[in-house]
């Protein structure tokens, strides 16, 4: 039986699959998917920067494990919201050996509603940062914003009918399937993009867009940058006309590399991007 749980039974009953893009709830501004095979150093550094207690070594250990990092992004005052699932083989029985009342974790139990199952929940916090994080499974593990609403989400959806293989999200579907998609690109949707497109440019921009999307790859050229293709939906054509030169000047961009599509959408290709400001987006 797996560590995590006390279950108070001999034997792990068989459950229904839980996918990680399941436990987001759609609260968040934006929402990326980081398969490791796209860049395993940035889902290492993403792990660090919310685990410090875990050294080096067992950073890379852990990273090797993971498939995928799912978060969704609020940007506040004074930090990063964030809420994140991660999709994997996740040693969860070494977990409680890192996550120690010595290294700063506290652990509590938690018991969803309507539920027998009790969760581990390890919990550490100092003046400028405070973080959940649990592992329901030995295929996911939960940090960030509301943890326990996601055990919950897990334990509900654990028990549903092993043959019931669609997609259960909170998240829009087309979005869900979008993130579900990524493989051997980080792909990201903003449905309040006006927070991202000032991390990624610098710039506030007032663009009167409805919603940014795209993908990232490495550049094979360069080691410490991506190359972005974006998707920018307006909400009329009068703003489209207006955005599209003043991203075009905030991206460094020729006319060349960007599109109209119809009367609201625009698509900008080849952005150059350097890898630290998107680590930007991840800092607690």
């Amino acid at each position: 039986m797996i560590s995590v749980f006390v279950a108070g039974c001999k034997t792990v009953p068989v459950s229904r699959t839980v996918r990680a893009i399941e436990l987001l709830d759609d609260e968040s501004a934006f929402y990326i998917a980081i398969p490791s095979s796209a860049d395993s150093d940035l889902v290492q550094k993403i792990i660090k920067s919310y685990v410090p207690s875990l050294s080096d070594s067992n950073a890379k250990m852990i990273c090797e494990k993971i498939d995928t990092v799912y978060c969704g992004i609020s940007n506040k005052k004074n930090h990063m919201d964030f809420q994140c699932v991660i999709s994997g083989n996740i040693p969860v029985n070494m977990m409680p050996k890192i996550l120690t009342k010595k290294n700063g974790w506290e652990t509590s139990k938690i018991i969803p509603q309507d539920s027998s199952t009790q969760y581990n929940l390890y919990s550490i916090s100092n003046e400028n940062f405070f973080i959940d994080m649990s592992f329901p499974s030995a295929n996911l593990a939960v940090l960030g914003r509301e943890v326990p609403k996601m055990i919950g989400r897990y334990d509900f959806l654990s028990k549903l009918p092993t043959d019931d293989f669609e997609l259960n999200t909170i998240i829009e579907k087309n979005l869900a399937d979008f993130l579900n998609g990524a493989e051997n690109e980080i792909r990201f949707c903003a449905n309040k993009p006006q927070s991202f497109l000032t991390i990624l440019t610098g710039a506030k921009l007032d663009l009167k867009l409805k919603e940014v999307s795209g993908v990232f790859v490495q550049d094979e050229k360069h080691e410490n940058q991506y190359i972005l293709d974006l998707r920018f939906l307006f909400k009329n054509e009068k703003y489209l006309k207006a955005g599209k030169t003043l991203l075009t000047l905030a991206f460094g961009l020729t006319n060349s590399q960007s599109v109209i599509i119809g009367t609201d959408e625009l698509q900008i290709n080849g952005i150059k991007l350097d890898k630290n400001q998107l680590i930007k987006l991840f800092l607690p």
